[in-house]
């Protein structure tokens, strides 16, 4: 196992791509993304990657609650396809709203899409304002890119808990291997591990020359700003699984939402951001604006002299600079052995070390826990969760980790009601619904879908749910 597996196992995915068809008449955000493969040399070196509408990241998706979502997905790969959205509801008693797992877009509950075939995902956006990402979610997919932003912002009537913006950006960063994303998977399946990443990407380019080791010829990512403004950057770690600790020569951090969640604003000079997770941070530029500013993403639990090319480097450009970002690159947390850094860092999840048993549970947060698609579960440790079972269907909860997730360490949970109700029983089976497998002779000849015509009926009335709830506890025992 690589050191980083022995750190960050298991990031469970608990929120899902959510099919929600409660009200008729409510406004369309239509999509049409088409996924193939491009040429491109993020590290120096020409490698097939997958693209997006062309390009690579995607693009982001920009919608507002209430909003149906439309996204046709073309298949141009050779191979077949499924895309999942990581968005999180965190309901409730009183929330009254019904999800599909015929949208969720994970093998299991989802047949994938075959090659030149495309196929319409539809779902309603509720109150799920924040940070999100879509990723291929089959075939060790994501490890060459076909994934993008999904930035659901708030209505007009909705405050938020921040002054004005001026100005609003999404960075994806990554660990990221020079190597084809199929001959990865054959290493997968011969028993090999993956071994140490060749970079880190940040939107889908490599390092700032910042040093010697960084080769000639590696194009790099700059973001411009303005001097005195206040920014909101999203950061969003789409990589295999490497945690990544981020930060901004000289600028603070000041967290203010956590995958949907508005947070205790607090500020940090740097914040790890495990494989799937999504923050936003508020920077402003109240540095020197003469020169530019490194922007780091870097290995966390690693030998950093072994890993030290393993750093992903962009410049944060002043519009007035006259100078190059210059200098070491500001220092990450050192603590290799100790990750007490990062169990403060997440201080309202609730991470604890040895066994877990019942008094544990007087150490859990109940006054001011955040919701969470993604956590993180540290070695020799456990972390509680509270999930929701408002919703009937099969569902599936995973490490996000990719070659975990490749392995199999992922498991379905099928809910159920007891009542005989028609309005809390699962939805039918959408009308453009793939079949595969053992149902693979029920699959019909493909037809051409647009966005705007969707084959999903829509429900004209109120929804229904029933609520339970339970708490598990997930452990990694190393």
């Amino acid at each position: 196992m690589s050191l980083s597996c022995h750190t960050l196992l298991c990031w469970f995915h608990i929120g899902l791509l959510l099919g929600v068809f409660c009200y008729a008449g409510d406004p369309f955000a239509n999509y049409e993304l088409e996924f193939s493969y491009i040429t491109a040399s993020p590290l120096g070196v020409p490698q097939q990657v997958i693209a997006v509408n062309g390009k690579f990241p995607g693009p982001t998706l920009n919608v507002t609650p209430n909003y149906d979502v439309v996204v046709n997905v073309k298949n141009k790969l050779d191979e077949s396809l499924l895309i999942t959205c990581y968005i999180f509801h965190y309901g409730g008693p009183g929330i009254e709203m019904r999800r599909s797992s015929w949208q969720d877009g994970v093998l299991g509950t989802n047949c994938p899409i075959p090659s030149n075939w495309n196929w319409t995902y539809r779902f309603q956006v509720k109150d799920q304002i924040g940070s999100y990402h879509y990723v291929p979610s089959t075939n060790f997919q994501r490890a060459a890119g076909g994934f993008g932003g999904f930035v659901i912002t708030n209505r007009k009537v909705i405050h938020l808990p921040f002054n004005t913006l001026d100005g609003d950006m999404v960075i994806a960063i990554g660990d990221w291997y020079t190597q084809n994303h199929t001959t990865l998977r054959a290493s997968l399946d011969a028993g090999k591990e993956l071994g140490m990443p060749d970079g880190v990407l940040i939107n889908g380019k490599g390092p700032f020359k910042y040093s010697s080791i960084v080769p000639d010829g590696i194009n790099h990512t700059t973001l411009n700003v303005d001097s005195g403004k206040t920014y909101r950057i999203r950061v969003i770690n789409v990589g295999v699984s490497t945690c990544l600790n981020f930060r901004i020569q000289s600028h603070n951090l000041l967290l203010a939402e956590a995958e949907g969640h508005y947070t205790s604003q607090q500020n940090y000079s740097s914040f790890d951001i495990h494989v799937g997770q999504s923050y936003s941070f508020l920077v402003t530029m109240d540095q020197n604006a003469s020169t530019d500013y490194y922007i780091v993403a870097s290995p966390r639990f690693v030998n950093q002299s072994t890993w030290q090319r393993v750093t992903g480097v962009a410049v944060l450009h002043y519009s007035n600079s006259k100078r190059c970002a210059s200098g070491p690159l500001p220092d990450p947390p050192n603590d290799l052995y100790d990750p007490s850094f990062a169990m403060n860092q997440a201080i309202s999840i609730r991470m604890a070390f040895g066994n877990w048993t019942e008094n544990s549970r007087g150490s859990y947060n109940r006054w001011d826990a955040i919701a969470r698609s993604t956590t993180q579960v540290f070695p020799g440790g456990w972390t509680a969760i509270l999930v929701y079972l408002d919703n009937v269907g099969a569902w599936n909860l995973r490490t996000v980790n990719l070659d975990r997730w490749y392995l199999g360490q992922e498991t379905y949970i099928r809910i159920i009601n007891p009542e005989d109700h028609e309005q809390k029983t699962e939805l039918p089976v959408p009308d453009n619904v793939l079949f595969c497998g053992v149902l693979g002779h029920l699959q019909r000849p493909q037809r051409t879908f647009s966005s705007a015509g969707s084959t999903i009926k829509e429900l004209s009335e109120p929804c229904y749910l029933m609520l339970m709830a339970f708490v598990a506890v997930v452990y990694m025992m190393i």
